[in-house]
């Protein structure tokens, strides 16, 4: 919106504003239209500010919300009526599916900017209400002094926030995502800027709420600490005393009565003369415990430098050979020989050692392939061949798959 444009309203406004007042005061059949029109009432017409129907003028939701909030200070404004923004962004979303079938770019553009309207008012209100409540929480929680007046003030906020939040579960993904179908604009519009701007300031509603619970539980708190002040006060002034010694001789004193610690520090202090001063330094020291004597440190035996054994040949040369290895190759012959895929477990059934399970064959063996494959990546090559797992039926009790066998064969060509 330009300035001119700003300018034009605040005119029309101006010029028209006795008109609109009954306008807004008339009931449902509205205001008769004069016979010429008012400086401004066809420029406010032109804009869909004011509606004419059967020659009589209403004032728009808009200007009725715009006076409510001026009119309206604090708590007291109108809460957004989010289920009327809704149907309207509804009709006008069919509006622009309408207009985009049949190819008119006017309507289409007409219908998106009274939608962009629509969703910035919606969002301008939850703005609104979360820089209200922040500021009603800032400022003290309102300007009563009584504890029942605070405590209904905070309990309206908090009942205020709760209905908001309520209306605000109407805008979710899944009834905002079938509005805007496969239209770009329309989803960045319901999409990215109204639904986040909604999601966003529920969260900011939920920590709203929680601060306005624990504020109410901490006025009531700071009411029985007044209380129990003034009433000591009280008793103070009329020329009482408070005793103690009841209450440290009681059973339980030790729990509440609140102990500062002493530090271990004495001042001798004498008198007479210096002489006796120190005797009676003399004696305290003398009577102070003797210090406790510690024990001798433990020498701890000095470590051995690490002697590097070598390791012995036929064990390096027993570990320079993967297990997998050599199987794998035998495999890979036969795969080349027959052209069939080869079974894992049944290689192993046949020429493995009876000592060593399938299973251990079967880990060793998928290692050593992911193993060549990762060599062979950085190497920029593919393996010609590939292992295929069979899985045991599946278990309703686990989500763990068991692995019977792996079939060795031949990988799949990519052109």
């Amino acid at each position: 919106m330009r300035a001119d444009d700003w300018i034009k309203l605040g005119e029309a406004l101006k010029a028209n504003a006795e008109t609109l007042e009954a306008m807004a005061l008339a009931d449902d059949t509205g205001l008769p239209a004069p016979d010429r029109p008012t400086k401004g009432m066809s420029w406010l017409l032109q804009k869909r500010l004011v509606d004419e129907d059967n020659d009589m003028l209403h004032l728009s939701s808009l200007l009725l919300d715009l006076g409510a909030q001026i009119s309206l200070q604090g708590f007291e404004r109108v809460a957004p009526d989010l289920k009327e923004s809704l149907i309207a962004i509804e009709q006008l979303c069919e509006a622009y599916h309408a207009a985009k079938f049949d190819n008119a770019l006017d309507d289409m553009e007409r219908h998106y900017k009274r939608l962009t309207y629509t969703t910035r008012q919606v969002i301008t209100h939850l703005r609104n209400e979360l820089s209200t409540t922040r500021a009603f929480l800032e400022s003290g929680y309102g300007y009563s002094t009584r504890l029942t007046d605070r405590l209904r003030d905070i309990k309206h906020v908090i009942g205020r926030l709760q209905r908001l939040h309520e209306k605000l579960s109407l805008f979710s993904h899944a009834g905002l995502l079938p509005l805007a179908r496969s239209d770009r604009a329309l989803r960045r519009l319901l999409l990215d800027n109204l639904l986040d701007a909604v999601s966003r300031n529920r969260l900011a509603l939920d920590e709203m709420i929680g601060r306005l619970d624990r504020l109410s539980i901490a006025v009531r708190k700071r009411n029985r600490l007044r209380q129990v002040a003034q009433s000591v006060d009280l008793f103070l002034q009329s020329g009482n005393s408070v005793d103690l010694d009841p209450l440290l001789e009681r059973a339980d004193a030790a729990h509440w009565v609140l102990a500062a610690p002493q530090p271990m520090l004495g001042h001798p202090y004498s008198d007479e003369s210096d002489a006796e001063g120190f005797m009676v330094l003399e004696e305290l020291i003398a009577s102070l415990p003797q210090p406790k004597e510690r024990p001798a440190p433990v020498e701890q035996p000095k470590s051995r430098e690490a002697v590097a054994v070598p390791p012995h040949s036929e064990a390096l040369s027993a570990m320079e050979i993967p297990f997998a290895k050599p199987h794998l190759e035998a495999m890979l012959r036969e795969l080349i020989a027959t052209g069939e895929a080869q079974s894992s477990a049944a290689y192993w059934a046949e020429h493995g050692d009876p000592q060593v399970a399938v299973g251990i064959w079967l880990y060793a063996l998928d290692g050593y392939v992911e193993l060549q494959q990762a060599i062979s990546q950085t190497q920029s090559k593919r393996l010609n061949y590939r292992l295929t797992p069979t899985f045991a039926p599946f278990n309703r009790s686990s989500a763990n798959r068991l692995i019977l066998d792996l079939e060795l064969g031949r990988a799949r060509q990519v052109r």
